[in-house]
């Protein structure tokens, strides 16, 4: 990169990594901004990986009921699984795979953004309400069924304790452009540039574009990237590996 000066050796973990980015993303803001914006991104396996842990706990329920003969197949074991099961598709897509909302600044000396998921707060309310009830569920159930049911009330309890201090948390972030070899993925499809430096801590952004926006932001960031390798690839996969 033409005169941009990078520390040789950032540090690369502990407190002394999260200052370092602290003053690089200040350093950052002083400079004259390119161009920024705003994108709300959903990880496109975000519902397959909901619905499988949900699958999980809905099977589960299934087994309860089918252990022993003459067991319903709606008792309160399994019923409690099926519930669980049901929770745990929206906790996982809404709470552990929430889309995640960037705000990018590109600078000539690097990229600094902001990294948020998108979680609204009646979400919190709601999942820490049916965490509880899904809990003292649980409870029940072993005390009327016996052991087994106790991995119920134990998935339930865990739940529960997971939600209760869960906030949104805003995270900054620092891609300092560098004169070293890097890589350089493009995903045109999915409008995704991936950069990958020497330095990986602090030379590694993924940048989703808006739609349209796409060959406006690799022209404002491929002059300072003269000595990156450009791979081009054609699906998510590719792209994340």
């Amino acid at each position: 990169m033409n005169d941009v000066q990078v520390e040789a050796h950032p540090p690369r973990s502990g407190e002394p990594l999260f200052r370092y980015i602290a003053e690089q993303y200040q350093a950052l803001q002083q400079e004259q901004i390119l161009y920024q914006w705003r994108i709300n991104h959903r990880q496109h396996t975000a519902w397959w990986s909901a619905l499988g842990a949900g699958i999980g706990g809905i099977l589960f329920g299934l087994y309860l009921a089918f252990r022993s003969d003459g067991v319903p197949i709606f008792n309160l074991a399994s019923n409690t699984m099926y519930g669980l099961g049901l929770v745990w598709i929206f906790y996982d897509r809404y709470l552990i795979n929430a889309n995640k909302i960037y705000h990018y600044h590109i600078t000539a000396k690097g990229i600094y953004y902001t990294l948020q998921d998108d979680i609204p707060e009646i979400a919190f309310t709601i999942m820490r309400g049916v965490g509880w009830v899904g809990c003292i569920a649980c409870v029940l159930a072993a005390g009327l069924l016996g052991p087994a049911a106790f991995i119920g009330a134990g998935a339930s309890a865990l739940l529960a304790w997971k939600i209760k201090d869960m906030r949104p948390e805003l995270k900054e972030r620092v891609c300092l452009f560098s004169s070293k070899k890097g890589s350089l993925t493009l995903f045109e499809k999915g409008n995704g540039i991936k950069l990958d430096g020497d330095e990986h801590i602090t030379q590694f952004c993924v940048l989703y574009c808006l739609e349209g926006d796409y060959k406006k932001v690799l022209g404002l960031i491929y002059p300072y990237l003269n000595s990156y390798a450009v791979d081009e690839v054609d699906n998510w996969r590719a792209f994340r590996s």
